[in-house]
């Protein structure tokens, strides 16, 4: 048997290994392979993959029996697609869209088995089988719901990107540019000339590709339109709050949020008692409450999940097993609970944060990042030998004026030698009328 080997058959059999090695590498990387979201757009990967496969082979060998068990297996990545990307941005599978490319589809299968609508051809030279008439349409027609979804999900998502991740939201939608608005003209014209399918499976497996790294840089992408989690807060049994992070700008200082879970937590005791987990709905989002033996867990977000729900309960169980001594001490200094940050890197590093909102937005350092001159350092120091206290003034003094810092220290020099005449006994009792005075 002589093979029909040709352009397009090698231009699809590597399409196909390209799709399938995508496909693993959502599943292998460990940054990504946690989002189950992604389990719907693999099967869309090998689906396709396969598809690609056997449309290769089927003008390798020029079998219709073989096109046409590409064409049923276009089917379910067409399926699978739309219910992953409506999944991931709206953590639901069913759409409308679902619905119509499910009717499209089985209309594709249904042609497919009919008589004379795939036929083996002569074009620009070589042997390639083709579908005809309403197939071809049909076909064409799926390929471009698939697109334009795709390019759909890529637009929403570098519109509610956060600054952030502004730039890897740029390169998921540029990898969709070229893999659907590129590429889909060369399929829609590649009846007419087989050339055309080879320069678009070029294009469609550069924007596979790039769309597949900008996700395994940034799985933040994966979590930007299914909801928005704002601000989690731990306290104890006692209501005193020991750990708050926020992933949004909030007005709400933390004693107010923490009397508000309070209030919110006597309202609902007997509900809380039960166990499990506890969601309430606010004005424009959600309260998820969580409570253990030690502590309760408050989180604010857009709206419930059960993603949501789950990073929860492990935040929680994971911070009582961290903190048991310090909360079985009953200790309340927020210092001794700072670790939780590292809990926080668990459970919730794929969210995205949204409190810087532009590049405009003034942005204050830690001291211990602040630049100040040398010599003006040197005086800091000298005035405030306590590390801690000289990073704390340090903070509030490069708000000001670089002038200021150069005044405060005259100023501290001119006053310096007033202060050393003061008595110890004197000292004692200025320190002692300060305390009442903050009583």
């Amino acid at each position: 048997m002589v093979l029909n080997w040709t352009p397009v058959v090698i231009a699809d059999i590597l399409t196909a290994f390209f799709y399938f090695i995508f496909g693993i590498l959502t599943k292998i990387f460990p940054r990504v392979k946690k989002n189950k979201s992604l389990f719907f757009i693999r099967l869309f990967f090998i689906n396709f993959s396969i598809h690609f496969f056997l449309f290769a082979l089927s003008n390798l060998y020029l079998n219709i029996f073989i096109d046409q068990l590409s064409l049923i297996f276009l089917f379910p990545a067409a399926i699978f697609l739309i219910i992953g990307i409506n999944y991931l941005m709206n953590e639901v599978i069913f759409s409308y869209y679902l619905l119509f490319i499910f009717g499209g589809c089985i209309l594709l299968l249904y042609l497919t088995f009919q008589p004379g609508l795939i036929q083996i051809q002569i074009k620009s030279g070589y042997l390639v089988i083709g579908e005809q008439d309403l197939l071809e349409i049909i076909y064409v027609l799926i390929i471009i719901m698939m697109g334009v979804n795709l390019l759909y999900w890529g637009l929403k998502t570098q519109i509610n990107a956060p600054l952030m991740i502004k730039r890897e939201a740029n390169l998921f939608l540029f990898g969709i540019l070229i893999g659907v608005v590129i590429s889909l003209p060369f399929y829609i014209f590649f009846p007419i000339e087989p050339y055309n399918l080879i320069i678009g499976d070029v294009f469609i497996a550069l924007g596979i590709f790039i769309i597949t790294f900008a996700f395994i840089r940034e799985p933040k992408l994966l979590y930007i339109l299914p909801f928005t989690i704002n601000r989690i807060l731990v306290k104890d049994r006692n209501g005193y709050g020991l750990f708050d992070h926020d992933w949004s700008k909030t007005d709400i200082k933390e004693p107010i949020f923490t009397g508000f879970i309070n209030a919110v937590q006597l309202m609902s005791e007997e509900v809380m008692h039960i166990g499990g987990v506890l969601s309430i709905d606010l004005t424009e989002g959600i309260l998820i409450l969580n409570e253990s033996k030690y502590i309760t867990v408050g989180l604010v977000a857009s709206k419930s999940s059960k993603l949501l729900k789950d990073c929860l309960i492990g935040f929680s169980k994971d911070f009582e097993e961290k903190f048991y001594m310090e909360l079985k001490k009953s200790i309340i200094d927020k210092k001794e609970y700072m670790a939780a940050y590292e809990l926080i890197e668990k459970y919730f590093s794929n969210f995205p944060s949204i409190l810087i909102k532009s590049k405009k937005q003034p942005l204050l350092l830690t001291g211990k990042y602040v630049k100040i001159p040398i010599e003006l350092e040197n005086k800091l120091r000298k005035i405030f030998p306590d590390e801690k206290e000289y990073e704390a003034i340090k903070i509030e003094l490069i708000k000001s004026p670089l002038s200021f810092i150069s005044e405060f220290s005259t100023l501290y020099e001119e006053f310096k030698d007033e202060i050393e005449k003061i008595s110890d006994d004197e000292m004692k009792y200025l320190d002692e009328n300060n305390e009442k005075k903050k009583q």
